[in-house]
């Protein structure tokens, strides 16, 4: 069983990095935590359409290795922080590079949803209960696309005020999203 973890953090000792390895150290199997910072050196769509005709992009850079690597992932979760309702720009850039995928419906071969998928993201004070609900939509279709089922989200808002530590709710959250990706 294969797990791929694509994190959004520029920070690598943040919450979203302690989430992450939390819920890693719970998964069976080979794990990978691949960050998608700043300094991912992936070019931005270019909308050329090349994807729609081929299952690959005409981009030749990084990005060929991620594509490997979410093929032969069993699991696929996104872990990101919260900036202004969404995710983080380096992040937005590898998903937008996802296009290959999402063009697959109009390619007619769509993968089935045979992968499992999962969501964590973080978001400072002050917490709303709706400060999550831009990023969650975003990531839901990305894994629809993937072919992965989302199967929970976890968010932990009021990270600049507590951490995971502090958080014995988040915690058991994390346990929980592990047992489903096992089951």
């Amino acid at each position: 069983m294969k797990t791929l973890i694509l994190t959004g953090s520029p920070r690598k000792k943040g919450h979203t990095a302690e989430l992450t390895e939390y819920l890693a150290a719970r998964l069976d199997g080979e794990v990978e935590i691949l960050s998608l910072d700043h300094r991912t050196d992936i070019m931005p769509c270019r909308d050329c359409r090349y994807c729609f005709t081929h299952r690959a992009c005409c981009i030749q850079d990084p990005m060929q290795e991620i594509y490997q690597k979410l093929d032969e992932a069993d699991r696929i979760l996104f872990a990101a922080p919260v900036y202004f309702y969404n995710i983080p720009g380096s992040m937005k850039a590898v998903l937008d590079r996802l296009q290959v995928c999402w063009a697959a419906a109009v390619r007619g071969d769509r993968p089935s949803a045979d992968k499992k998928g999962g969501i964590i993201l973080v978001g400072g004070a002050p917490e709303s209960p709706r400060q999550f609900d831009g990023a969650i939509q975003t990531l839901r279709y990305m894994l629809e696309d993937l072919g992965a089922a989302c199967t929970d989200v976890v968010t932990m808002g009021g990270s600049d005020k507590a951490g995971l530590s502090d958080r014995p709710d988040i915690q058991h959250a994390l346990e929980t999203l592990a047992q489903k990706l096992k089951a």
